[in-house]
């Protein structure tokens, strides 16, 4: 039954014909009012008055609500297409007449006329669109190519079928995938259809979300490429299993196992027996087992740049047979056993802390007289730049043991007793970060000794809920900062959790450290003034404190909105 027309849409129709278009609006706006009145039918007229009279924003209006008040109407889209054009925006409107062809139903009666504008319009804009990839050579299109990562490669792919053509044939731009920012489950035939591109030259795999019933299969697949150099596995999956599968990649340098892949202590040495190209291993499940007479660690690892090792499990009998056991960290051999190792990572998080020290150090572990400290033949070599414990309590002879060559060291979690270490005899002239995190044991003279006695050009300090050092005796270490002059140089500070630490101690912080750019205060007691004096002081030429460029105040209840948009608004980064 077609809409009764009322008789206010009626005379607004009579009046658009004689073009008394304004008489013509109210008109059709009247007609709005009436319940029983066609409303589609009103907008529509009102939305082509509106564009005799150029109105356009209004005509689109009436349009979008053609649309939204009745989605299986063709003649929403329609006018709303039709708006679009006028304005000069064809695009849009073709994007209008795509929506309707997707939202009105394959039997429409009407949908053919959709079809028929959607392509006609789509014909019409071809001569002006040109596709960048047959124009530009090819050298200059891999140069555009190179600029986006592996995920936005693959979203590429999906904008037409030329591009997926022209993308899936070139062979190098598929021998490194990575499924890291994967939104859901990576099947296997988009890991096979990776490799098929590559025409199985992939060098570089990251192996992210498997379902559960594809993982053997995937890995299958995947261990047909003799070349791959770079694995990282996140997966369910066992250790055995992946020798059985990659016993014949001798070339591979680099490894990754997530926590979700257990590894014995035995199975980790068969990992640096059988792979003795790797550059960088991280097992992020390491197991404790009896360490096999037969699979030793190797005499020599001259590939070894970097080490990762992760444990739950508490060691019950020798340390030595622990998982983060790493022997030869120290070694009076000629060469040395890891001649280019730089950095090394241990993660402890057994389910009960013990209370004694672990000795995870850099002493050889038959050493038995304290004299030999004095030999400078005993004393590690400066290999290693970077050393990250966690949940690792230090022993009293850390410092004795520290690299010369060291750039990076951090600390977190452990037992929370504080330590009284042996005092350092040397300097540490390349310790640019010191990290401590919920690190208990670190005292003031703890920090004293790093800070002071190894003089090192520290440019980052965080000191993140170290509760065994007070905000009074921080301000003495800064007071006497003049012992170790490189201080005044510090970039990065944190002080995170820190009680009693308000504005005025966030104060003095920014008038003793001047070339501070980054200051962590998160889950203190500061206030918004604290954001409005580190704003006002980076637009002060008479001001000698810290210029900060970034603020981190996570957690700090008393900071107001006001004071957070007042330093975004100024050039502050507020972290919230």
């Amino acid at each position: 039954m077609p809409p009764i027309v009322s008789g206010h849409h009626e005379r607004g129709q009579k009046l658009y014909q004689k073009q008394d278009f304004k008489a013509a609006i109210e008109a059709f706006g009247e007609a709005l009012t009436h319940k029983s009145s066609d409303a589609i039918g009103v907008l529509d007229n009102r939305a082509a008055t509106y564009c005799k009279l150029e109105q356009y924003e209004q005509a689109r209006r009436d349009a979008r609500h053609m649309i939204k008040k009745a989605s299986q109407d063709e003649r929403g889209y329609l006018r709303c297409a039709k708006v679009l054009l006028l304005e000069g925006k064809p695009e849009k409107a073709l994007e209008i007449y795509a929506y309707g062809l997707k939202t009105l139903g394959s039997k429409h009666p009407r949908r053919e006329v959709l079809e028929q504008l959607h392509k006609k319009l789509e014909s019409r804009m071809l001569p002006n669109r040109k596709d960048p990839f047959t124009i530009l050579p090819f050298e200059m299109a891999m140069l555009v190519i190179e600029q986006f990562s592996f995920k936005q490669i693959v979203g590429i792919m999906r904008v037409c079928k030329g591009w997926q053509r022209f993308l899936g044939s070139i062979s190098q731009l598929w021998m490194k995938i990575d499924f890291t920012g994967a939104r859901g489950t990576v099947p296997f035939n988009a890991i096979s259809s990776c490799i098929r591109r590559s025409r199985g030259l992939l060098t570089h795999a990251t192996i992210k979300s498997l379902p559960l019933p594809q993982t053997s299969k995937s890995l299958e697949f995947l261990s047909r490429c003799p070349h791959i150099e770079h694995l990282d596995i996140s997966a369910n999956y066992g250790s055995k299993e992946f020798f059985d599968k990659f016993k014949r990649h001798k070339k591979l340098q680099n490894l990754t196992f997530s926590s979700e892949i257990p590894v014995t202590k035995a199975d980790f040495l068969r990992l640096l027996h059988d792979y003795p190209k790797l550059d960088r291993i991280a097992l992020w499940n390491i197991r404790e087992g009896q360490q096999s007479s037969a699979s030793p660690w190797p005499d020599s690892l001259p590939n070894l740049r970097g080490i990762t090792l992760a444990s739950k499990t508490s060691y019950t009998s020798s340390i030595m047979q622990h998982g983060l056991w790493v022997p030869n960290l120290i070694s009076d051999k000629q060469p040395h056993p890891l001649p280019r190792l730089q950095e090394l990572r241990l993660d402890w998080d057994p389910p009960t802390l013990l209370p004694v020290s672990y000795p995870i150090c850099f002493d050889r572990p038959d050493r038995q007289d304290a004299s030999i400290d004095d030999d400078p033949a005993m004393r590690p070599p400066p290999l290693l730049r970077q050393i990250d414990f966690r949940g690792i309590l230090p022993s009293p002879n850390l410092f004795t043991g520290l690299p010369k060559g060291l750039e990076y060291l951090r600390f977190s979690g452990g037992m929370a007793r504080p330590l009284q270490l042996t005092p350092p005899t040397e300097t540490l002239p390349r310790l640019h970060t010191i990290i401590f995190v919920d690190a208990g044991w670190v005292t003031f003279d703890i920090l004293q000794q790093f800070l002071f006695d190894a003089q090192p050009p520290v440019r980052k300090l965080y000191l993140d809920q170290c509760f065994n050092v007070s905000w009074h005796e921080f301000l003495l270490i800064m007071e006497h900062k003049g012992r170790n002059p490189e201080l005044d140089k510090l970039e990065e500070l944190g002080v995170s959790h820190w009680r009693d630490v308000d504005d005025m101690y966030a104060s003095v912080l920014r008038k003793s450290f001047p070339s501070l750019r980054v200051l962590d205060l998160s889950y203190t007691s500061i206030t918004g003034c604290t954001i409005r004096e580190f704003t006002d002081s980076r637009t002060s030429e008479l001001d000698k404190g810290a210029k900060l460029d970034r603020i981190i105040v996570r957690g700090c209840e008393s900071i107001s909105l006001d004071a957070v948009a007042y330093g975004r608004q100024n050039g502050l980064e507020v972290i919230t």
